[in-house]
């Protein structure tokens, strides 16, 4: 058996070999800083609040089409995953991961009516359809069919439509500046959320995570597909908020949420993957890529129309 290797350990090793090159580079120019009219500082500062600013208008827009997903346990509200809202031809669908649906049970989902929160309602009347073999390479795909006219707790939340996916499966961006990876989902932690249980209200806080997919060296040790998942760098020990290490929420409950390729200039970008699975010992993200989904809608309406023929 060949030896593991510690691909998370060579990219902890590059990105802080990218920091100690970053601020060597800023010591070079410090002096330049301290010149009449030049004001290096505050225009980095400028810059760095400017980018914190699009990140948050950026998780705004996105968490009215990613909404967590909650079961009633034992009279309290229970967190059990995310989903993405999506419309195809007119057609309405949740995308989740497979074995959310499936730890649901028969238990009634709930979700709540507003994009941060608000009171919980449950689900739809909708059909649950479920591609998940269990094994290393599983799939893990769930949709959820919904009725145009009765779309209950997902009245008011925004469905992606058909330029907002990647529907021609474009390969990865692999470290392209042009672009990031945005990983946006709802932590189970509780200290993400908060919940009236009288009111059945909620304040949810999302998860979101800027990112890069990994390389190929990586898929192949992970015994994953390239061409049906995708793998995100997500080492848990090296978060930063605001330049500090920070420790992120536990990513249970984030499964299923959006996986989504944003150009750095528009701040906007597909749907690629849904989250299914976060392998913490590799300090990995894993999704299943956007076609598998889209490839059980065209069976949920090939199947509709043999029915109706």
């Amino acid at each position: 058996m060949s030896k593991r290797i510690d691909f998370a350990k060579e990219r902890r090793d590059q990105g802080r070999s990218l920091s100690s090159a970053v601020r060597e580079l800023m010591a070079m120019i410090e002096p330049l800083a301290h010149q009449p009219g030049i004001h290096l500082q505050r225009i980095l500062d400028e810059a760095s609040a400017r980018k914190e600013e699009e990140k948050r208008l950026l998780t705004e827009r996105l968490q009215e089409s990613v909404v967590p997903l909650f079961i009633d346990r034992d009279g309290q509200p229970d967190r059990i995953g995310s989903c993405v809202l999506v419309r195809l031809d007119s057609q309405f669908y949740a995308f989740t991961a497979a074995h959310v649906i499936r730890d649901a049970g028969s238990a009634t989902l709930f979700a709540p009516s507003e994009g941060r929160g608000g009171k919980l309602q449950p689900l739809p009347p909708c059909t649950a359809h479920l591609e998940s073999s269990g094994g290393a390479n599983d799939l893990d795909v769930g949709v959820l069919a919904l009725a145009a006219r009765r779309l209950g707790a997902f009245q008011h939340h925004a469905f992606l439509g058909d330029a907002e996916i990647d529907q021609e499966d474009q390969p990865d961006d692999q470290d392209d500046l042009r672009s990031f990876y945005f990983v946006l989902g709802y932590s189970a932690s509780r200290t993400q959320v908060k919940v009236s249980k009288a009111e059945r209200r909620i304040h949810q806080q999302s998860f979101r995570f800027s990112t890069q997919p990994v390389d190929a060296a990586e898929y192949l040790q992970e015994r994953m597909s390239k061409s049906d998942h995708i793998l995100l760098d997500f080492d848990h020990k090296e978060i930063r908020v605001e330049g500090r290490l920070a420790s992120p929420p536990k990513l249970q409950g984030v499964s299923g949420g959006g996986i989504f390729q944003i150009l750095r200039k528009a701040m906007r970008g597909p749907l690629v993957a849904i989250a299914t699975e976060n392998r913490r010992r590799s300090r990995l993200i894993l999704g299943t890529r956007i076609k598998h989904f889209l490839a059980m809608v065209r069976e949920l309406k090939t199947t509709a129309q043999r029915g109706s023929s």
